[in-house]
């Protein structure tokens, strides 16, 4: 959040320290600012709220796209080598600071309508961590107030549908105390908006296959309300899609914009585009989102039609023409223009012998999110804000409920949206490239393919592969590919012309693209009880009462219950 840190912090530490000098002279505690008091003190009441949010929210992280389709990596997940141990989310300490606010505010002397601010964006913060562990392990210990040491603290696993409950209840309260839009120095700050669409986010999750194998279409009707009402929240509010979908990441606070982390430099910041560009163009970091050969063939041709159909023109040498504009916007390949650190007509080379050091071993970079503008020194220290949720996530999870519930209609009319918006022809029948007719089964595959695309290296697919139960089917006995790309004449001879030459037309004069495996001694083997994790031991020996999940070192806690 851009909520000026600096200043607040030091109006928090002046407080503190005029309270001390204060109580040097009336013989008081000379350790800190007295709890009761922040309550009473709208600085310090929401400096406390500032530390929940810098405690709390999502970030950029470097990893992900390696635990699914899009990038190589991810190996304890990846080839089923996960143990009790591999996880420990547990965000015990953060959900007590937000109860110990919950808990007391309404016993300071704020306003009520600061005091429902504050509280509005509590309730969100705890819904948020609560999904965080839920999506994890399925049902955990719900404890809604700060703990006492004169408490029991062994306290059980709740049922999942009772976590999933009170993370709903939160969210309904905040989105009751939140405003529709903040401005000024709050923008960032969670909103009416943004609670209605973590809701809708929950209870897609809720009623997908990995937390509802009956299908149970209650959910998916519940799932599809939260959504819709999300939708028409926020764009009352003004939210929509965004019209440069490259500029997503760069234009901050734009119209698509719902649940955001934002940072600045030098007090917050983040390596995504050290990590993500070739490391000659960064620092102190490189080799994450390498795109694998699925990802990239998984992009569709510019009239939308998929590269498989013979009537899309997809020409598998020149494969980077005429394709969805998502694909020049995500996808760097080799020769594309790519002016990394500001350098007018650079392109991008990923030939064997191009990088000397740690070259994309997909034969790819990844694009999204990386700001063309940042010297070296700026990839490692970026101030590009965080976008958790956006709008266009919202209107997906709406079509994919509206799908389940019967009104593929309606999902039919929201994946139009995306294309047109992305840029794709809307052709002579206005589908955009889509079939005309599909029923339930074909319309949920092709919204499926839309959010890997759309959503690609955001964080989002491997946890739709995972509440969709799809890694098993999907990926199991399977290598990821990429090309291993050779230079044909001598790279003295190449660095004359490189600048220059028209590879749309005279690519394979000059290069060979040859397949490679990058899982290069397992095959994804993802195991069955991956769709649940296990409570890491530290835990279980802390609390006799909490009981392992099922499929794990003989865990009896069903987290479908």
């Amino acid at each position: 959040m851009k909520f000026r840190y600096t200043t607040i912090y030091a109006l928090f530490f002046l407080c503190c320290f005029t309270h001390c000098t204060k109580a040097i002279l009336d013989k008081k505690d000379l350790g800190a600012v007295n709890e009761s008091d922040v309550w009473k003190d709208n600085k310090l009441a929401t400096a406390y709220v500032n530390k929940l949010y810098d405690d709390n929210l999502p970030g950029w992280n470097t990893s992900d796209a390696a635990t699914s389709d899009e990038a190589p990596g991810g190996d304890a997940i990846m080839y089923g080598q996960l143990t009790i141990n591999s996880f420990d989310l547990w965000s015990y300490s953060n959900i007590r600071n937000i109860n110990i606010l919950l808990k007391n505010i309404d016993g300071g002397t704020l306003p009520a309508a600061t005091k429902d601010l504050l509280k509005g964006q509590a309730f969100f913060l705890r819904a948020w961590d609560y999904f965080g562990m839920v999506r994890l392990y399925g049902g955990v210990p719900l404890i809604l107030e700060p703990q006492k040491i004169t408490d029991n603290l062994e306290v059980p696993r709740d049922k999942t549908s009772a976590c999933v409950a009170q993370m709903v209840a939160d969210l309904d309260n905040a989105a009751k105390l939140l405003p529709a839009s903040w401005t000024g120095d709050d923008l960032g700050r969670v909103t009416k908006g943004a609670a209605l669409a973590l809701k809708g986010r929950i209870l897609l999750y809720y009623a997908s296959p990995q937390f509802n194998p009956a299908n149970d279409a209650v959910r998916w009707q519940n799932a599809y309300a939260a959504n819709k009402m999300a939708r028409e929240v926020l764009e009352a509010a003004g939210a929509g899609l965004y019209d440069k979908f490259a500029n997503i990441w760069f234009d901050e606070m734009n119209k698509e914009v719902v649940f955001v982390n934002r940072y600045a430099y030098p007090d917050k910041v983040n390596d995504w585009n050290a990590a993500t560009r070739p490391l000659s163009e960064a620092q102190n970091a490189t080799g994450a989102n390498h795109p694998t050969l699925e990802m990239v063939n998984a992009f569709p041709m510019k009239d939308g039609r998929p590269i498989t159909d013979p009537a899309a023109g997809y020409d598998p040498v020149h494969y980077w023409k005429n394709r969805d504009p998502r694909f020049a916007a995500t996808i760097a390949y080799n020769g594309c223009p790519w002016e990394l650190s500001g350098k007018a007509g650079r392109r991008q080379w990923n030939y064997v012998g191009a990088e000397t050091q740690f070259l994309s071993e997909t034969g790819f970079y990844c694009k999204k999110a990386v700001d063309v503008s940042y010297s070296r020194f700026f990839t490692y220290n970026s101030s590009t804000d965080w976008v958790e949720i956006r709008f266009a996530e919202v209107l997906m999870n709406l079509a994919e409920c509206a799908n389940e519930t019967g009104n593929t209609s309606e999902a039919y009319e929201i994946l139009k949206l995306i294309r047109k918006r992305a840029g794709i022809e809307a052709g002579g029948d206005n589908l955009y490239g889509m079939k005309p007719g599909m029923n339930t089964d074909a319309m949920r595959d092709a919204i499926r393919l839309e959010r890997k695309i759309e959503f690609a290296y955001e964080g989002k697919r491997y946890w739709d592969l995972r509440r969709w139960k799809l890694f098993e089917k999907e990926l199991n006995g399977k290598v990821r590919h990429g090309l291993v790309i050779t230079l044909l004449i001598p790279q003295n001879e190449f660095s004359k012309i490189q600048d220059t030459v028209n590879l749309d037309q005279n690519y394979s004069q000059y290069f060979k693209d040859s397949l490679v495996a990058v899982d290069k001694v397992f095959k994804v083997d993802f195991k069955s009880n991956y769709y649940f994790y296990p409570i890491n031991t530290t835990h279980l020996e802390l609390n006799g009462n909490l009981k392992q999940t099922n499929g794990w070192d003989g865990g009896a806690f069903d987290p479908l219950q």
